[in-house]
């Protein structure tokens, strides 16, 4: 995402964990990300998910449910629906006529979350390929799950969320399901 040092890369895995698990990172990376002034809506955006996250789900409800009523089962299918995304605030300097040469930009970021905000996807596209990073917002590693892009309905495999899937084309989705394997 953004390299600050010669040698210390900033990616949107270090942004997610600055925010749910600091302890996680290491001192020059909090540093980096902190001293960073760009980063500023990115962060607010996380922490506000944090915030939304600690408190009880529809779907945490349900499990519970589920626990102790065997004849109620739960889907394994998560939708999760696009957010806006934070904009950055652009200084009003001039604009140079070689800066206005090509005006598409070379990457585009989505971001999902389901209704009880329990899983975030964020897929970043580039002018040839996607990377889609998947975050649970309950600490834990998730395992043996497909994600569904939606409207092309691409199934990708993950075996856990500790890496971003990279796929050699780029994605455009409207909508992701999380797609939980037995």
């Amino acid at each position: 995402m953004k390299e600050k040092d010669e040698n210390i890369i900033i990616n949107e895995q270090d942004l997610f964990n600055f925010i749910f698990y600091p302890e996680s990172l290491s001192a020059d990376k909090k540093t980096i990300i902190a001293a960073d002034k760009t980063l500023i809506a990115a962060l607010e955006f996380y922490q506000q998910l944090k915030n939304n996250a600690n408190r009880e789900h529809n779907d945490s409800l349900k499990r519970m449910i589920a626990k102790k009523i065997p004849v109620y089962t739960l889907t394994n299918v998560i939708s999760l629906y696009p957010l806006k995304n934070p904009t950055i605030e652009r200084h009003k300097e001039g604009r140079l006529a070689a800066d206005s040469i090509d005006l598409t930009p070379k990457m585009t970021t989505k971001t999902f979350v389901d209704n009880e905000r329990e899983y975030l996807i964020k897929v970043l596209s580039y002018e040839v390929a996607t990377k889609i990073f998947v975050f649970s917002t309950n600490d834990e590693v998730v395992k043996n799950f497909d994600i569904i892009i939606e409207p092309q309905n691409l199934r990708f495999h993950f075996d856990d969320n500790t890496v971003p899937l990279e796929i050699k084309q780029a994605i455009d989705a409207a909508r992701i399901h999380i797609d939980f394997i037995k």
